[in-house]
């Protein structure tokens, strides 16, 4: 089953909220190795509401539009309980754009090169930034959400594999950089 609507299931596990803050929760966090855009985000919420998974409420707010409130329900804790136990997938391989673009750079190697500089660039970047921004995000949730002190070596396990995988394709793109820049010498 698609991983977005346990991922979502999760975040409301820690507590209810409503469509925007699930999608904050989910840039703060899941992000690092999980995109979802706000519009697959409301989509899998109402795909939950359907089968039971979650229920919404209307909140009145003064001079706000009103806001919507889901939370899991035990068939919601149910589903991610079993999909928590499962056999887990294998570790696939993911379908990578750029990996394409390498296979095919000798007919192109100049624009290969700026490609891969571009990458390694903003992996350097991502490398100095990622961790300024989702430390003190992980710190705020654990702080704030009942349970999160339980759950924060969790998050801060998923943040080191997305910080370990930036840094190795750092070196790769470097790696592959100081190839091309050979053969184009010779």
């Amino acid at each position: 089953m698609m991983s977005l609507l346990f991922g979502l299931l999760g975040l409301l596990k820690y507590q209810d909220s409503t469509g925007y803050e699930l999608a904050k929760m989910f840039e703060d966090s899941l992000n690092n190795f999980w995109h979802a855009g706000s519009s697959q985000i409301y989509r899998e919420l109402n795909r939950m509401e359907e089968k039971g998974w979650v229920t919404s409420r209307s909140v009145v707010q003064d001079k706000r539009p009103n806001k919507r409130v889901y939370s899991i329900t035990g068939e919601g804790l149910s589903a991610l309980q079993e999909w928590l136990t499962e056999a887990p997938p294998p570790f696939e391989n993911q379908h990578e754009p750029l990996l394409m673009r390498v296979f095919f750079g000798a007919d192109a190697p100049e624009v290969t090169l700026e490609l891969l500089k571009t990458i390694r660039d903003m992996c350097l970047v991502d490398l100095e930034e990622l961790p300024k921004k989702a430390i003190p995000s992980i710190n705020r949730y654990a702080s704030a959400l009942p349970e999160g002190k339980k759950h924060q070596l969790y998050w801060e396990m998923t943040l080191n594999y997305g910080i370990a995988q930036i840094r190795l394709t750092a070196e790769w793109a470097q790696q592959c950089i100081e190839k091309i820049e050979k053969e184009l010498r010779t």
